[in-house]
């Protein structure tokens, strides 16, 4: 192979560097080096142009921590997020969960007595007071409160849901027969007598049964609905 010249080895010297030339050239310019100081020096130069300062190497460094830093609160936040989104959720089906129970079915509100009508007040055989209530409204009625008083006034308070139900069905606690029996000492645990009974609240209430009340006695229909042994 003849001898290449110093113009065609800086030419090659690049790809040399960078490990990208032939293995004849690679050949040719390494032979070529081993007599030339003149190519041997714009070698060296070429690894000093291509060699970094410690400064931009150090930036280059922080840049690329500032980067994995912003990665990974990227994915903190996103992890963050996501739970929260999970939190904010659950609340949100919680409150749409108890507030359709609190206005569709826990039983929250009084029923005011001008719709109510208690008539048919009679005593049975065996001392308990039975009357006939209807809630007039046409709304269903699902249950009633008991409160005693420490003065012996007791009161059954009919209680609905903030949205009313229409009544299906023509009889039940909003339209039927009831029956309360006074002498119940579970109603009254602290022992006090039941001396008056009202149908409603104490601020708004109508009277059913009041201590030395002569009531009449029931009918047999009516003692037959209650019997029951």
């Amino acid at each position: 192979m003849s001898k290449a010249s110093c113009d065609i080895v800086k030419d090659l010297l690049p790809l040399y560097y960078d490990n990208v030339c032939s293995g004849d050239s690679k050949r040719m310019v390494e032979e070529h080096l081993v007599d030339c100081q003149s190519c041997k020096i714009e070698l060296d130069r070429l690894k000093v142009d291509f060699k970094l300062p410690e400064e931009e190497i150090e930036i280059i460094r922080k840049d690329s921590n500032v980067i994995k830093n912003i990665s990974s609160f990227w994915n903190r936040s996103k992890v963050k997020s996501f739970a929260i989104g999970v939190i904010i959720s659950i609340v949100l089906v919680s409150l749409i969960f108890f507030g359709y129970n609190y206005l569709f079915h826990l039983n929250t509100v009084n029923v005011p007595t001008n719709v109510v009508e208690i008539s048919q007040v009679s005593q049975l055989s065996d001392g308990k007071i039975v009357y006939h209530v209807e809630i007039t409204d046409g709304y269903a009625l699902n249950e009633i409160v008991y409160e005693m008083e420490d003065n012996g006034n007791f009161y059954m308070t009919p209680v609905r849901p903030i949205i009313k139900k229409k009544a299906q069905s023509l009889y039940g606690l909003a339209n039927g027969y009831d029956f309360f029996d006074i002498k119940n000492t579970d109603l009254n645990p602290n022992g006090t007598t039941i001396k008056v009974l009202y149908y409603g609240t104490p601020e708004d209430n109508i009277l059913v049964w009041k201590e030395g009340m002569d009531l009449p006695q029931a009918s047999e229909e009516i003692e037959n609905m209650f019997h029951f042994e």
